[in-house]
């Protein structure tokens, strides 16, 4: 049986730089797909990446 203080999320690495973007001012504009915006900078999570507007 698995502990419940076992680390359960997915993509720790690209939760721990999303919080450092939110920490910079970046802001949640939509959680499905995951979408960050800052300023009229724009980057979605996709399939465990994520992209920057450019590559839209």
């Amino acid at each position: 049986m698995e502990s419940l203080d076992q680390e359960q999320r997915y993509l720790p690495e690209l939760r721990a730089h999303i919080v450092k973007l939110l920490a910079k001012g970046w802001v949640i504009a939509e959680r499905s797909p995951l979408t960050l915006q800052s300023g009229r900078k724009t980057c979605m999570v996709v399939h465990g990446m994520l992209i920057g507007d450019d590559a839209f």
